[in-house]
Protein backbone atom coordinates (compact mmCIF):
# COMPACT_ATOMS: atom_id res chain seq x y z
CA UNK A 1 0.00 0.00 0.00
CA UNK A 2 2.84 2.38 0.89
CA UNK A 3 4.56 1.69 -2.45
CA UNK A 4 1.30 2.43 -4.29
CA UNK A 5 0.89 5.73 -2.37
CA UNK A 6 4.45 6.81 -3.18
CA UNK A 7 3.96 5.92 -6.84
CA UNK A 8 0.77 7.99 -6.92
CA UNK A 9 2.53 10.96 -5.33
CA UNK A 10 5.37 10.74 -7.84
CA UNK A 11 2.84 10.62 -10.68
CA UNK A 12 1.13 13.77 -9.32
CA UNK A 13 4.42 15.64 -9.05
CA UNK A 14 5.55 14.48 -12.51
CA UNK A 15 2.32 15.66 -14.12
CA UNK A 16 2.71 19.06 -12.40
CA UNK A 17 6.31 19.33 -13.60
CA UNK A 18 5.44 18.46 -17.21
CA UNK A 19 2.60 20.99 -17.29
CA UNK A 20 4.62 23.78 -15.69
CA UNK A 21 7.55 23.14 -18.03
CA UNK A 22 5.26 23.44 -21.04
CA UNK A 23 3.82 26.73 -19.80
CA UNK A 24 7.31 28.04 -18.96
CA UNK A 25 8.42 27.30 -22.51
CA UNK A 26 5.56 29.44 -23.84
CA UNK A 27 6.55 32.32 -21.54
CA UNK A 28 10.23 32.54 -22.46
CA UNK A 29 9.80 35.53 -24.75
CA UNK A 30 7.44 37.40 -22.40
CA UNK A 31 8.93 40.39 -20.58
CA UNK A 32 7.12 40.99 -17.32
CA UNK A 33 6.31 44.64 -16.61
CA UNK A 34 7.08 46.60 -13.47
CA UNK A 35 8.60 45.35 -10.23
CA UNK A 36 7.41 43.67 -7.05
CA UNK A 37 7.76 45.69 -3.87
CA UNK A 38 5.99 44.91 -0.60
CA UNK A 39 3.91 42.25 -2.33
CA UNK A 40 2.62 44.73 -4.95
CA UNK A 41 3.55 44.96 -8.64
CA UNK A 42 4.37 48.60 -9.33
CA UNK A 43 3.54 49.71 -12.88
CA UNK A 44 4.61 53.07 -14.28
CA UNK A 45 2.42 54.21 -17.20
CA UNK A 46 3.70 56.54 -19.91
CA UNK A 47 1.33 59.15 -21.42
CA UNK A 48 1.26 59.21 -25.23
CA UNK A 49 2.91 55.79 -25.56
CA UNK A 50 1.65 52.26 -26.08
CA UNK A 51 1.46 50.82 -22.59
CA UNK A 52 1.43 47.13 -23.49
CA UNK A 53 1.97 45.45 -20.14
CA UNK A 54 2.51 41.81 -19.19
CA UNK A 55 1.90 40.65 -15.63
CA UNK A 56 1.18 37.41 -13.80
CA UNK A 57 -2.15 36.11 -12.60
CA UNK A 58 -2.38 36.85 -8.92
CA UNK A 59 -0.52 40.14 -9.13
CA UNK A 60 -1.80 43.02 -7.03
CA UNK A 61 -0.95 45.99 -9.21
CA UNK A 62 -0.36 49.57 -8.12
CA UNK A 63 -0.20 51.93 -11.12
CA UNK A 64 1.28 55.39 -11.42
CA UNK A 65 1.44 57.81 -14.35
CA UNK A 66 4.48 59.88 -15.24
CA UNK A 67 3.63 63.55 -14.67
CA UNK A 68 0.17 62.91 -13.23
CA UNK A 69 -0.53 62.57 -9.53
CA UNK A 70 -4.27 61.81 -9.54
CA UNK A 71 -6.09 59.64 -12.10
CA UNK A 72 -8.82 57.06 -12.61
CA UNK A 73 -7.94 53.67 -14.08
CA UNK A 74 -10.68 51.71 -15.85
CA UNK A 75 -10.55 48.09 -17.07
CA UNK A 76 -14.04 47.60 -18.59
CA UNK A 77 -13.83 43.83 -19.18
CA UNK A 78 -13.14 43.29 -15.48
CA UNK A 79 -15.64 45.92 -14.27
CA UNK A 80 -12.80 47.78 -12.57
CA UNK A 81 -12.82 51.54 -12.02
CA UNK A 82 -10.52 52.90 -9.33
CA UNK A 83 -9.12 56.30 -8.41
CA UNK A 84 -5.46 56.70 -7.42
CA UNK A 85 -4.24 57.79 -4.95
CA UNK A 86 -6.91 55.94 -3.01
CA UNK A 87 -8.85 57.36 -0.10
CA UNK A 88 -7.61 56.60 3.40
CA UNK A 89 -8.61 53.08 4.40
CA UNK A 90 -9.08 51.83 0.80
CA UNK A 91 -6.92 49.12 -0.74
CA UNK A 92 -4.22 50.78 -2.85
CA UNK A 93 -4.04 48.11 -5.53
CA UNK A 94 -6.04 46.22 -8.16
CA UNK A 95 -6.26 42.43 -8.14
CA UNK A 96 -5.58 40.62 -11.42
CA UNK A 97 -7.13 37.21 -10.87
CA UNK A 98 -7.92 35.98 -14.37
CA UNK A 99 -5.58 35.31 -17.34
CA UNK A 100 -6.43 37.21 -20.53
CA UNK A 101 -5.87 40.43 -22.47
CA UNK A 102 -7.54 43.55 -21.10
CA UNK A 103 -7.70 47.09 -22.49
CA UNK A 104 -7.44 49.90 -19.97
CA UNK A 105 -7.48 53.66 -19.71
CA UNK A 106 -5.84 55.66 -16.95
CA UNK A 107 -6.03 59.44 -17.06
CA UNK A 108 -3.99 60.50 -20.10
CA UNK A 109 -2.53 57.00 -20.56
CA UNK A 110 -4.00 53.85 -22.05
CA UNK A 111 -2.98 50.42 -23.28
CA UNK A 112 -3.44 46.71 -22.65
CA UNK A 113 -2.65 44.39 -19.78
CA UNK A 114 -1.84 40.79 -20.64
CA UNK A 115 -2.30 38.51 -17.61
CA UNK A 116 -0.51 35.15 -17.79
CA UNK A 117 -0.10 32.18 -15.47
CA UNK A 118 3.25 31.76 -13.76
CA UNK A 119 5.47 28.77 -14.48
CA UNK A 120 9.01 27.79 -13.50
CA UNK A 121 11.02 24.62 -13.02
CA UNK A 122 10.98 25.12 -9.23
CA UNK A 123 7.24 25.83 -9.10
CA UNK A 124 4.31 23.42 -8.76
CA UNK A 125 0.65 24.44 -8.65
CA UNK A 126 -1.46 21.93 -6.76
CA UNK A 127 -5.18 21.32 -6.67
CA UNK A 128 -6.59 20.62 -3.21
CA UNK A 129 -6.62 16.88 -3.94
CA UNK A 130 -2.97 16.96 -5.01
CA UNK A 131 -2.04 19.12 -2.00
CA UNK A 132 -3.53 16.60 0.43
CA UNK A 133 -1.31 13.85 -1.03
CA UNK A 134 1.79 16.05 -0.94
CA UNK A 135 1.22 17.03 2.71
CA UNK A 136 0.56 13.41 3.67
CA UNK A 137 3.76 12.13 2.09
CA UNK A 138 6.26 14.98 2.52
CA UNK A 139 7.19 17.33 5.34
CA UNK A 140 7.29 20.82 3.81
CA UNK A 141 7.52 24.17 5.52
CA UNK A 142 3.93 25.46 5.32
CA UNK A 143 3.53 29.21 4.78
CA UNK A 144 0.25 31.07 5.17
CA UNK A 145 0.75 34.41 3.37
CA UNK A 146 -2.55 36.01 4.39
CA UNK A 147 -3.09 38.57 7.15
CA UNK A 148 -2.99 37.94 10.89
CA UNK A 149 -6.78 38.29 11.08
CA UNK A 150 -7.37 35.74 8.33
CA UNK A 151 -4.91 33.34 9.93
CA UNK A 152 -6.72 33.51 13.26
CA UNK A 153 -10.04 32.74 11.60
CA UNK A 154 -8.68 29.41 10.38
CA UNK A 155 -5.48 27.92 8.94
CA UNK A 156 -3.96 24.62 7.84
CA UNK A 157 -2.38 22.69 10.69
CA UNK A 158 1.33 23.39 11.05
CA UNK A 159 1.21 26.60 9.01
CA UNK A 160 3.52 29.53 9.73
CA UNK A 161 2.12 33.00 9.19
CA UNK A 162 4.18 35.27 6.91
CA UNK A 163 2.03 37.85 5.08
CA UNK A 164 3.06 38.37 1.47
CA UNK A 165 3.55 42.10 2.13
CA UNK A 166 6.31 41.24 4.63
CA UNK A 167 7.91 38.39 2.71
CA UNK A 168 10.71 40.31 1.03
CA UNK A 169 11.76 41.97 4.30
CA UNK A 170 11.84 38.61 6.12
CA UNK A 171 13.51 36.50 3.42
CA UNK A 172 16.52 35.79 5.62
CA UNK A 173 14.35 33.92 8.12
CA UNK A 174 13.66 31.32 5.40
CA UNK A 175 17.27 30.87 4.27
CA UNK A 176 17.53 27.38 5.81
CA UNK A 177 14.69 26.19 3.54
CA UNK A 178 16.21 27.28 0.23
CA UNK A 179 16.65 23.68 -0.97
CA UNK A 180 13.71 22.19 0.92
CA UNK A 181 10.00 21.81 0.16
CA UNK A 182 7.88 24.90 0.86
CA UNK A 183 4.08 24.72 0.62
CA UNK A 184 2.36 28.11 0.26
CA UNK A 185 -1.29 29.08 0.45
CA UNK A 186 -3.56 32.09 0.85
CA UNK A 187 -7.34 32.58 0.60
CA UNK A 188 -7.90 31.85 -3.10
CA UNK A 189 -4.46 31.34 -4.66
CA UNK A 190 -3.53 34.86 -5.74
CA UNK A 191 -1.25 36.09 -2.96
CA UNK A 192 0.34 32.64 -2.74
CA UNK A 193 1.27 32.87 -6.42
CA UNK A 194 2.97 36.21 -5.79
CA UNK A 195 4.78 34.76 -2.76
CA UNK A 196 5.89 31.72 -4.78
CA UNK A 197 7.46 33.93 -7.45
CA UNK A 198 9.25 36.08 -4.87
CA UNK A 199 10.85 32.99 -3.32
CA UNK A 200 11.77 31.37 -6.62
CA UNK A 201 13.36 34.58 -7.90
CA UNK A 202 15.37 34.62 -4.65
CA UNK A 203 16.72 31.14 -5.39
CA UNK A 204 14.32 28.81 -3.56
CA UNK A 205 14.18 25.44 -5.30
CA UNK A 206 11.01 23.52 -4.29
CA UNK A 207 7.84 25.59 -4.14
CA UNK A 208 4.28 24.21 -4.00
CA UNK A 209 1.34 26.59 -4.38
CA UNK A 210 -2.23 25.68 -3.36
CA UNK A 211 -3.88 26.94 -6.55
CA UNK A 212 -7.37 27.67 -5.19
CA UNK A 213 -6.37 28.50 -1.63
CA UNK A 214 -7.69 27.56 1.77
CA UNK A 215 -11.22 28.47 0.65
CA UNK A 216 -11.30 25.47 -1.68
CA UNK A 217 -9.39 23.37 0.87
CA UNK A 218 -12.10 23.94 3.50
CA UNK A 219 -15.01 23.57 1.07
CA UNK A 220 -13.76 20.09 0.22
CA UNK A 221 -13.91 19.03 3.86
CA UNK A 222 -10.24 19.22 4.78
CA UNK A 223 -9.34 20.20 8.37
CA UNK A 224 -8.82 23.83 9.38
CA UNK A 225 -7.36 24.86 12.74
CA UNK A 226 -9.19 27.66 14.55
Amino acid sequence: MQRKTISLLLAVLLSCFIFQSAVAQEQRDEKISGEIRGGLRLLTLQPGQANDLVIYRGDYIQPSIVGLERFVIAIPELDITKTFPVKEGEKDYIKMKKPGNYSFSAGIASGTIKVIDYAAASYNELSTEQAVKVLQNTNPLILDVRTQGEFQQGHIEGANLLPVQALQQNMQSLAAYKDQDIFIYCATGNRSTVASRILIEAGFKKIYNLRYGISDWAQRGNPVVR
